[in-house]
């Protein structure tokens, strides 16, 4: 990860000896519509993007220069912090659903998962409390099972959803890296 006003090149490794690059810029949603780039247009992207990056290092900017194209435009959005509504008998959210933040945590599909294993178990144990009196289910009960899991979740998750714009505010700044350093020491 390199991080330098408002700007950074991300690099994920992955399978098959591939290397994933994400180039974030803190830039208007329609920024490539202003400019006059057609998106599929991979050099004139490139060339734009070349220009956002041109103080950085040479190593640094072949990140940009020495790929397979073509570029994915990929905004950031999240939910404001903290996202909560009032309980809906017969409707609950998970997912990103429920709490779509940046990739900054590294938590939206591991918060995914845990909110529908925790809804499972809570269903499961409501429904079993029916089964034990016989007759099934009960609408009551399993509004209770989603109440249970509510309470669970939505303080997990306004935790972690600002913990994640605090990351990106931070790593996408006029000071990069020092904010996100700072946030990650306080995380320590």
């Amino acid at each position: 990860m390199a991080l330098h006003a408002n700007r950074g090149l991300i690099a994920q490794r992955n399978s098959g000896g591939h290397l994933r690059v994400y180039i974030a810029l803190r830039t208007e949603l329609d920024w490539y519509e202003t400019a006059g780039i057609d998106l599929a247009d991979t050099e004139r992207v490139r060339a734009a993007l070349l220009a956002e990056f041109t103080e950085w290092s040479p190593s640094l900017r072949g990140l940009i220069t020495d790929n397979d194209g073509p570029f994915v435009n990929r905004p950031i959005h999240a939910l404001p912090v903290p996202h909560t509504w009032p309980h809906t008998p017969g409707l609950t959210l998970l997912g990103d659903a429920a709490h779509l933040m940046s990739p900054f945590s590294g938590m939206g599909a591991n918060l995914a998962m845990l909110d529908g294993a925790d809804l499972a178990l809570a269903v499961a144990a409501h429904a079993h409390a029916d089964a034990a009196q016989a007759g099934g289910p009960s609408a009551g009960r399993l509004d209770a099972a989603v109440r249970a899991y509510e309470s669970v979740m939505l303080p997990r998750s306004v935790e972690a959803a600002a913990g994640a714009a605090e990351a990106i505010a931070a790593a996408i700044a006029p000071d990069a890296p020092v904010g996100l350093l700072a946030h990650f020491a306080s995380r320590h």
